[in-house]
C-alpha cells in the first residue's frame, strides 16, 4: 500500500494553496476603461497571429515589446511605468482593478536601473537587448504572483538534486546543482533563457537588486553586467543540459498533474494527499482532460503558425517574387507561385494530423511518478552518460556524413524543383518556407508531446526520416532566429502602427477619466 510522507505532502499543499491576499482600496487600484481594453485586445490578437510565440510566453513577449517602445518614446521612468502597466492591463495580460498604484513606483525603479547602465555603453547592442530581457522578467515577476511556481520548483529540485549522476564526466557539485535547478525550471514551467538569466543574475550579481547602493554611480555595475552575461550564457549552454532535462521531464510532468489535481479540488486537497488511490483516480481523469486540451492547443498553434506563414508568404509573393520575376524573366511561373503559397498551410495542417496524443500507458506512468514524489524514498538514482568523446578520425568521418545529409536532402529537393521549372528566385523562396514551416511544425510537435513521458521505440523508418529531415529542421531553426531579428513587417507593426494606435488609446483613457471626474462634480 502506498504511503505518502507527511513532510512532502505538506510542502506541496502549501505551494498550491494561495495565502492571504492584501486588501487594496478601490481608489488605489489601477483601472483601464473597458472600451479601451477591447481595442487593445483586438490589436494583440492580430499582433500575436503574425508573430508566432508559444502561448506561455505571450505575456512576457508583449511586456518586452511595450517596454522597448516606451523607452524609445519616453525618458521619464515614471511615465514609462504608468504607460507600460496600463497597456498590459488594457490588453488583458494583467487583471483590471487589482494592482495597487504603488506598484508603478516599483516598476519605475527597475526602469531607472536599465536606463542608468544603458547610458554607460559598456557593452554591445546584443548585451543591452539581453539586459532589456532581464528587466522585462524582473518587472513581470513584480506584477504577477509567482509564489506557486517558485515553491514547486524548489520542491522538485530538493527531491531530485543528488539523484541525478553523470557518468564519464567530472562536473563540480555546484555546477551540477545549478544545472539540475535550471532543468527543473525549464521542464516544470517551460522557462525560457531570459527567465533563467534573471534567476542566475540574482545569484551571480545580487547587488543588482539593491539599486540604492550603486544607482548614483552605475559605471561599475554596467561593467560587471557584461562579465555576468558571459558567465550566464556559458551556464545556459552547458552540453549536458538536454540529457539532464530528459531525466527530469517525467518528474516535472507528474508534479504538474499532481498540482492540477489538488487545485481542481482545493477543498479536498488535504484529504486527497491522505488517500493515494483517490488521488490517482483524480490524476487519471485530469490527464484525459489535459490530453483533449492538448489537441485544442495543437489546433490553435497550427492555425496561428499557418496564418503567420501565409501572411508573410503573401507579402513576399506580392512585394518580391512576382515583381522580380517579371523584371528578370518577363513572366511569372504560376505553378511555382501556387506551390510556394499553398505548401506552408498544407504542410502545417498535414503535420498536425499525425501528431500523437498520449495514451493510457502514459497516464499510468504519470501516476507512478507522482506517487514516488510524495514517498520519502520514492525517487531513485538516475545515471546519465556524458557525451561520448571521439577521436580525430571519428570526428572527421561523422562531419563528412553530416555534410552529406545536407547535400543529399537539399540536392534531391533541388532536382525536383528544376523538373517543375522553378526559377532560382522561386526555388530560394521554396527552400526558405519549407525549412521555416518544418521547424514550426517540429515545435508544435514538441509542444504536443509535453505530457508524454513514455519513450517510444526506435524504428527503421524513423532513422531514415531523421536523416532526411534534420538538415531542413536545422536550417529552419537558424532562419527562424534570423527572422526574429530582421522582421521588417513586425517593425512596421510595432512602430508605425502600434505606437500611434496606443497613443490614441491613451488619449481615450485620459478622456474617459476626465469625463468621470466631471460627472462626479454634478453629484
Amino acid at each position: 500500500m502506498t504511503v505518502f510522507y507527511k513532510g512532502l505532502t505538506e510542502q506541496v499543499l502549501k505551494a498550491v494553496q494561495p495565502g492571504q491576499q492584501t486588501e487594496i482600496s478601490d481608489d488605489s487600484r489601477i483601472h483601464v476603461h473597458a472600451a479601451v481594453s477591447r481595442f487593445a485586445v483586438l490589436y494583440e490578437r492580430i499582433r500575436n497571429a503574425v508573430d508566432y510565440k508559444d502561448e506561455h510566453l505571450l505575456r512576457k513577449s508583449a511586456l518586452k515589446r511595450i517596454l522597448n517602445r516606451q523607452i524609445l518614446l519616453e525618458d521619464d521612468p515614471h511615465v514609462i511605468a504608468n504607460n507600460l502597466v496600463k497597456e498590459m492591463i488594457g490588453a488583458r495580460y494583467l487583471p483590471n482593478d487589482k494592482l495597487p498604484e504603488s506598484v508603478l513606483d516599483e516598476v519605475a525603479e527597475r526602469i531607472m536601473k536599465l536606463q542608468a547602465v544603458t547610458k554607460i555603453r559598456a557593452g554591445s547592442e546584443r548585451h543591452y537587448s539581453w539586459l532589456r530581457g532581464i528587466v522585462t522578467v524582473e518587472i513581470e515577476e513584480l506584477l504577477v504572483d509567482h509564489f506557486e511556481e517558485k515553491s514547486l520548483v524548489t520542491f522538485l529540485y530538493e527531491r531530485l538534486v543528488g539523484k541525478i549522476l553523470i557518468q564519464g564526466e567530472v562536473l563540480q557539485d555546484p555546477e551540477m546543482r545549478l544545472q539540475v535547478y535550471l532543468a527543473c525550471c525549464r521542464e516544470l514551467h517551460k522557462s525560457d533563457d531570459e527567465t533563467l538569466s534573471y534567476k542566475l543574475m540574482r545569484a551571480y550579481l545580487p547587488e543588482w537588486l539593491r539599486p540604492e547602493d550603486w544607482l548614483a554611480n552605475p559605471r561599475s555595475m554596467a561593467e560587471r553586467l557584461v562579465a555576468v552575461e558571459r558567465r550566464i550564457r556559458l551556464s545556459l549552454a552547458n552540453p549536458l543540459t538536454p540529457r539532464i532535462r530528459r531525466a527530469i521531464k517525467p518528474w516535472a510532468v507528474s508534479l504538474n498533474f499532481l498540482r492540477d489535481a489538488l487545485k481542481d479540488r482545493p477543498e479536498q486537497a488535504r484529504e486527497l494527499l491522505n488517500e493515494p488511490d483517490t488521488l490517482n483516480a483524480v490524476v487519471a481523469r485530469l490527464a484525459d482532460r489535459r490530453y483533449k486540451e492538448a489537441r485544442g492547443k495543437l489546433r490553435r498553434g497550427a492555425v496561428r503558425a499557418t496564418v503567420y506563414l501565409f501572411v508573410t508568404k503573401m507579402m513576399i509573393a506580392l512585394l518580391l517574387e512576382v515583381p522580380l520575376e517579371m523584371l528578370w524573366y518577363k513572366h511569372v511561373s504560376y505553378l511555382s507561385l501556387m506551390i510556394n503559397i499553398l505548401l506552408p498551410p498544407m504542410l502545417m495542417f498535414t503535420v498536425s494530423l499525425f501528431i500523437r496524443i498520449p495514451g493510457r500507458d502514459n497516464t499510468d506512468r504519470i501516476k507512478e511518478y507522482a506517487d514516488r514524489l510524495l514517498e520519502k524514498d520514492g525517487v531513485p538514482v538516475r545515471d546519465i552518460r556524458a557525451r561520448k568523446k571521439r577521436g580525430t578520425k571519428s570526428k572527421l568521418l561523422l562531419s563528412i556524413i553530416y555534410a552529406a545529409m545536407f547535400i543529399i536532402t537539399f540536392g534531391s529537393i533541388g532536382i525536383v524543383l528544376l523538373k517543375l521549372d522553378f526559377t532560382w528566385l522561386s526555388a530560394a523562396i521554396f527552400y526558405f518556407f519549407l525549412c521555416v514551416v518544418s521547424f514550426f511544425a517540429f515545435r508544435l510537435r514538441q509542444n504536443a508531446r509535453e505530457y508524454i513521458i513514455v519513450q517510444g521505440r526506435d524504428r527503421t523508418y524513423g532513422v531514415v526520416l531523421d536523416f532526411l529531415s534534420y538538415p531542413i529542421l536545422r536550417a529552419g531553426q537558424w532562419l527562424s532566429r534570423s527572422i526574429s531579428r530582421i522582421n521588417f513587417f513586425l517593425f512596421f507593426l510595432d512602430f508605425l502602427v502600434e505606437a500611434p494606435f496606443k497613443m490614441v488609446l491613451s488619449v481615450l483613457e485620459e478622456w474617459f477619466a476626465f469625463m468621470k471626474e466631471k460627472k462626479e462634480e454634478l453629484q
